[in-house]
């Protein structure tokens, strides 16, 4: 029997190749003849360089840039021979600033276009940027201005790129070369929130970046008001554009600025991955998360892996730390069981300190 365990990180429990490693010591105790495939997975937000760089040719590289205030700090995407991955998060990070230093109106992406801008001079024809755990809401102005874009206020005089300063830009002046053009830049993120409005970058996400009420709302106003430059500049209506609003508006503001195209995470590292390929392989496929819940099948790995599973009629079993689905999720017929860390635990905290050895005695008492 051949038995491929797919799964996405325990978020703040266990990464997805030590999920991966838990449970094949399960299976392995209770099939001690099958063989146990691992392809650990992400959908593009914490922990997809990890993934990456484990299933492709990728070396990293480190580069002087800036955190989203503007301090000097160097930091890492992965190159390869053909493909670049950046994770906004290395340079413009939640992660990099403290509690009392989180605003959404001062900080920018300038940093992460640092990054981008070494990755066009490395001759790589595909640069992904992976759309998550921002600490900005600049649309984008900040990374374009890395690669050379200037943007002026209504007296021409220079605006700083930052979420408080989006009402003040008037015009956008791009850089005579533009070498992204003859590039393929792909943008990864797992969220459909389009760029403004009650689900908008502003109304959804500036809260946990720092912003109070009144911030969300000057957030929301520069937001539209250069929405409507981009559209007057380059007749990119990007308002509503799925996707749009991820990390602070870099989705929809980089498609116009750059011509940068928005893609589900999962679906492109299912691609690069080959994850088609290994559940073709097996006879019986393993996914599972941290929380099952009504979002995991929208998008998320464990729903990615589904339809796969489903496409090629391959049972599956989903195992998770809680299930929270209370019954609200319809699950195709090829899942065949979905155990929960949570059975053998009553307390949270044990069950995430505990996940590895849980999900080792999980394996080995699935029947597959």
């Amino acid at each position: 029997m051949n038995v491929l365990i797919a799964p996405d990180k325990f978020k703040g429990s266990l990464s997805a190749q030590e999920v991966c490693t838990a449970l094949a010591s399960g299976l392995a105790r209770r099939y001690p003849a099958a063989s146990l495939r691992c392809h650990p997975l992400a959908d593009g937000g914490d922990g997809t360089l990890a993934i990456l760089r484990k299933h492709l040719d990728l070396q990293p590289r480190p580069v002087p840039s800036a955190d989203p205030l503007g301090r000097p700090i160097t930091a890492t995407y992965l190159l390869g021979p053909d493909n670049a991955f950046i994770e906004v998060a290395s340079a413009s990070g939640l992660v990099l600033l403290n509690p009392t230093e989180r605003n959404p109106l001062n900080t920018n992406t300038h940093g992460t276009g640092l990054l981008l801008a070494d990755a066009l001079t490395r001759g790589v024809q595909n640069i992904f940027l992976l759309l998550g755990g921002s600490a900005t809401h600049d649309v984008g102005t900040g990374i374009a201005t890395a690669l050379g874009f200037r943007f002026t206020d209504e007296r021409e005089q220079a605006v700083l790129p930052s979420g408080g300063n989006l009402q003040k830009i008037r015009q956008i002046h791009p850089p005579a070369e533009q070498p992204w053009a003859e590039k393929n830049i792909v943008l990864l993120c797992d969220v459909t929130n389009p760029l403004l409005g009650p689900h908008g970058a502003a109304h959804t996400y500036a809260a946990q970046k720092g912003a109070g009420p009144k911030a969300i709302e000057s957030l929301e106003a520069g937001t539209r008001s250069f929405s409507e430059l981009l559209a007057e500049h380059y007749g990119a209506d990007i308002a509503a554009l799925p996707g749009g609003g991820a990390a602070g508006g870099i989705g929809a503001g980089l498609s116009a600025l750059l011509g940068a195209r928005l893609r589900s995470g999962f679906q492109t590292i299912s691609a690069l991955t080959h994850l088609e390929a290994a559940i073709a392989w097996a006879d019986h496929v393993v996914t599972g998360e941290g929380q099952l819940d009504g979002q995991s099948l929208q998008g998320k790995v464990v729903g990615g892996v589904l339809d796969i599973c489903v496409q090629q009629q391959k049972p599956c079993s989903i195992v998770v730390g809680r299930n929270a689905t209370e019954g609200s999720v319809q699950f195709p017929s090829v899942v065949q069981q979905v155990q929960e860390i949570m059975s053998l635990t009553n307390q949270t905290e044990d069950a995430m300190r505990g996940a590895a050895r849980y999900l080792g005695e999980l394996g080995a008492r699935m029947v597959l």
